[in-house]
């Protein structure tokens, strides 16, 4: 069970942290995008020699998108780090409860071998023959790990 919620965790991490990866690229190929496209504007007005600048209707309209990209990156980034935090605090829960449930299957195992220790020293006072004390032994080992796996 602890190794599904593990792998499960670690799916739905892995396909978080790609999409925030791709939208993170794909945020950064627009901004490169608005930027040749801005210095390309910048260059085509410089060389022909029309005023030297852009129209300031377009220039706005570049600035304004540019402005928008950089702020959807910044708001992409935030949420992959909130994500890789999530993801973070997942990982430490599960190997916390794999250790609890490492020491729990330690100390049931501890017991259970007291347990046939104790069962088996009585069976042999009353006289059961030492081959099925062994049977009875293992059995009991096998559902104990059965219950506990």
């Amino acid at each position: 069970m602890l190794l599904q919620v593990r792998q499960r965790c670690a799916a739905e991490s892995s396909r978080a942290t790609a999409r925030r990866d791709r939208e993170v690229q794909r945020l950064r190929d627009e901004l490169d995008r608005c930027r040749a496209e801005l210095s390309r504007q910048l260059d085509k007005r410089a060389g022909s020699g029309g005023g030297g600048s852009l129209d300031a209707a377009e220039r706005t309209r570049l600035l304004q998108k540019v402005a928008e990209i950089t702020a959807a990156k910044r708001r992409v980034e935030e949420t992959l780090r909130s994500a890789v935090d999530t993801d973070r605090q997942k990982a430490d829960e599960i190997r916390r409860l794999n250790d609890q449930c490492r020491t729990e299957v330690a100390r049931v195992s501890k017991e259970a071998n007291v347990e046939i220790r104790r069962l088996v020293s009585k069976a042999r006072i009353i006289g059961l023959r030492p081959n099925l004390c062994f049977l009875f032994s293992r059995q009991y080992l096998k559902l104990v790990r059965c219950i506990y796996e």
